[in-house]
């Protein structure tokens, strides 16, 4: 059982990995990379603050804030002002398009949650610390990112029941 946990953790944190690099379906309209989600999130709730600032707020550097920017732009989802007290700063806002993503993409991952929030409700709070024993532990031993399976290895103790060892290849 320990092998089958310990690589359906790996195999999802490869999975999460992978997924930070691939644009997401926000409401079947809209393809975002995390990235742009994030920073049309920072956008639409401070539309004050300027490219330095969204760099320092986002971690980013400023290169990569207009990067992001351009491409939002580019999709129709932010436009680009002055403010009228300071005509060399650029400053961004969100369009209707962008506000229309944002809230998409909210909602998407208020169910996310909900669903997530619903699930680990309902198991018993031994079962809860279970699992956060279980990720506390797997964060100690990161970065690594598979597992290969030790089923009978040197302390021969197999991690499967005598009926699942017989799927379990030894690494």
């Amino acid at each position: 059982m320990q092998c089958e946990i310990s690589r359906n953790f790996f195999d999802m944190v490869s999975e999460i990995y992978a997924e930070q690099k691939q644009p997401l379906d926000c409401g079947g309209k809209f393809m975002l990379y995390r990235s742009e989600i994030n920073m049309l999130e920072l956008i639409g709730n401070f539309p004050q603050l300027n490219v330095s600032e969204l760099s320092a707020k986002s971690s980013v550097t400023k290169s990569a804030v207009t990067q992001i920017s351009v491409k939002l732009c580019e999709k129709g989802l932010i436009e680009t002002y002055k403010s009228p007290h300071n005509k060399k700063e650029k400053y961004f806002r969100l369009t209707p398009a962008g506000e229309e993503a944002k809230r998409l993409y909210e909602d998407m991952n208020k169910q996310a949650a909900a669903k997530m929030r619903a699930y680990l409700c309902g198991l018993s709070a031994d079962k809860k610390q279970t699992i956060m024993d279980f990720i506390k532990k797997a964060k100690e031993y990161m970065p690594a990112c598979s597992f290969n399976c030790a089923c009978g290895g040197e302390d021969n103790a197999p991690c499967l029941s005598a009926a699942e060892r017989g799927s379990c290849k030894n690494a």
